[in-house]
């Protein structure tokens, strides 16, 4: 373990004591704790933010796929069309 130094405003200081009134570990261990869980949720964050522009990504591609396929549909149907209209 590493120790380091950390300055925080009293109020923060006095919100964390009073949460370990309620917990059998040291500030130490608390503070360690809410390290991890920030890093977790920044990265859980981060994850959701490449999910987001992954869909926005592809929900353009799939919309150009989509009027490509309208538009094969739309000539299909105007050649059996006329192909019935021809018998």
């Amino acid at each position: 373990m590493k120790k380091i130094i950390l300055s925080l405003p009293e109020e923060l200081l006095e919100k964390v004591d009073d949460q370990l009134k309620y917990e059998e570990i040291s500030r130490s261990e608390w503070i360690r704790r809410a390290l991890v869980l920030a890093l977790e949720q920044t990265k859980k964050d981060r994850i959701r933010a490449r999910m987001k522009q992954g869909y926005q990504e592809m929900g353009l591609l799939n919309l150009e796929l989509a009027e490509e396929a309208l538009a094969a549909d739309t000539s299909d149907f105007a050649i059996y069309e006329s192909i019935l209209e021809s018998e």
